[in-house]
């Protein structure tokens, strides 16, 4: 059974809190990733021969699984591991779960990416990562790989800004 809006609204409240992100954000990363469905999933097979095949912790594993993307933040099963998620992809349908990874791995990259020295906002490249991953991310030239995605969260992001007034504590949006 799916949530209500108000109630995934108040786990991107938490999650927000805990990571010190903005809210709306989170939520606008899930419009884009998924039009917010806890259920969406796409298996990435060239993701499996790329990163996974041939590695000893993979070996004897789903394909399907753990080279796929899960829920509503669309978050990928390795990167979850990596993030220190130990369960199954299906456990990763769980928007508490979900949402917490996808806020978890933004906040870790912009960290990272404010450590770095960028002339483009801090905010974009974390979120051309989040999508795209950090290879050429930007590239040498400074543009993001996938600024259409940037685009696209900070569009929603906006619109919501505009819709939504209640706040959870946070600054404003």
């Amino acid at each position: 059974m799916a949530l209500s809006e108000k109630e995934l609204d108040r786990i991107f409240c938490m999650m927000g809190r805990k990571y010190k992100i903005k809210r709306l954000i989170l939520k606008a990363i899930g419009i884009v990733e998924s039009n917010l469905e806890e259920r969406a999933y796409r298996f990435e097979p060239k993701y499996w021969e790329r990163y996974m095949k041939g590695k000893p912790e993979w070996e004897g594993r789903d394909v399907a699984e753990v080279s796929a993307s899960y829920g509503l933040m669309q978050i990928m099963y390795g990167t979850a591991v990596w993030l220190g998620f130990k369960g199954t992809g299906e456990e990763l349908y769980n928007p508490v779960i979900n949402i917490e990874l996808g806020a978890k791995l933004l906040r870790k990259l912009l960290d990272k990416v404010k450590s770095e020295s960028s002339a483009l906002w801090s905010v974009e490249i974390a979120l051309a990562k989040f999508n795209g991953g950090a290879w050429k991310n930007p590239d040498k030239f400074g543009k993001l790989r996938t600024q259409k995605y940037v685009d696209k969260v900070l569009d929603n992001w906006c619109k919501l800004k505009k819709k939504e007034k209640e706040d959870c504590g946070e600054d404003k949006d």
